[in-house]
Formats: structure tokens, C-alpha cells, sequence
């Protein structure tokens, strides 16, 4: 699948759906760990591939919850949505509360096999980031401002 090009199937996507069946994918995993999945703020329609959308943000949110887990500590993942409608684009912000992106890291997450995880294939962040940008998206990392990673992805929206 990485290796392929991504032929999309564009159509209308509701981003909120995306970030509702994403948090519900880990909802009960989440739970039962004593943490909480929410999703907040605004979103908008996308023309994009909804299979793909929903791998990705599947892909971010299980990253979150295994960087708590591993972390030791109750999992509190968010899905924000935020539209600017001046720059006529959507971003959605996954942020949790594990260790955060060591600032060595950050640069190389999204290449292919690149992974610190014991039994990680280095594939999924580098997923995500082939299908955002497929999207003419992008997605960068950084560390939230009381702790845990923040992953941004930006996104297009229609004229």
C-alpha cells in the first residue's frame, strides 16, 4: 500500500464523521484504561478519499493511545477541529497525554520504517503523511502545551 501510488476516490467528506469514527475505533480500549477520547470544534467538508481519511486519523489515534499506554499513564486523546475559512483550509489537531515527540525524532517520524516502538513497523506515520498530502494536506508534529504529542494535520477545503 506505501509503495503504491494512491489513487483516490474523491467525493465529499464530513471531517467530523472521520474524527467521530476515529475516536470511537479506541473509545472502549481508551476507557478501559480509565481515560477519555473527545472531539471538539469545528469541521468542515473535504473533497477526499474517506477510506484513506479514515486510516489516517485511525492511524493517529492508535499512536496516541499506545504512547500513553507505554507512558503508563490513563489515555486522554482529542480530535480538534478548527476551520479558517480566509485560508479556506481545515485542520485537526490529535493531541494526547503521553511522553510527547522527543525533538530528535520529530524530523524523521514520518519516514518509512523509521519507528521507536519495540514492535513497530516504522509504516504507520509515514501513512498517514502519504495519504494527508495525497490530500494536498500536510501534517507536521509537535509537543503539546501541557504534555503529550500534538500531531497537526492541515487540509483543503473547496472553493
Amino acid at each position: 500500500n506505501f509503495a503504491r501510488p494512491a489513487e483516490l476516490t474523491l467525493a465529499p467528506v464530513a471531517l467530523r464523521g472521520i474524527a467521530e469514527r476515529a475516536a470511537d475505533e479506541i473509545r472502549g480500549d481508551v476507557t478501559a484504561r480509565g481515560g477519555e477520547v473527545r472531539v471538539t470544534g469545528d469541521f468542515g467538508v473535504v473533497q477526499g478519499d474517506e477510506v484513506l481519511l479514515r486510516q489516517a486519523f485511525s492511524n493517529l489515534c492508535r499512536n496516541a493511545v499506545e504512547a500513553c499506554v507505554e507512558a503508563k499513564v490513563p489515555p486522554r486523546v482529542t480530535i480538534h477541529g478548527a476551520t479558517d475559512v480566509a485560508q479556506r483550509t481545515q485542520v485537526m489537531t490529535v493531541t494526547d497525554n503521553g511522553p510527547g515527540v522527543n525533538a530528535s525524532v520529530t524530523a524523521r517520524m514520518f519516514r518509512p520504517f523509521f519507528t521507536t516502538k519495540k514492535t513497530g513497523t516504522g509504516l504507520g506515520l509515514a501513512l498517514v503523511q502519504k495519504i494527508i498530502v495525497t490530500h494536498n494536506g500536510r501534517v507536521t508534529a509537535a509537543n503539546a502545551e501541557d504534555g503529550g504529542a500534538r500531531i497537526i494535520v492541515t487540509l483543503p477545503l473547496p472553493a
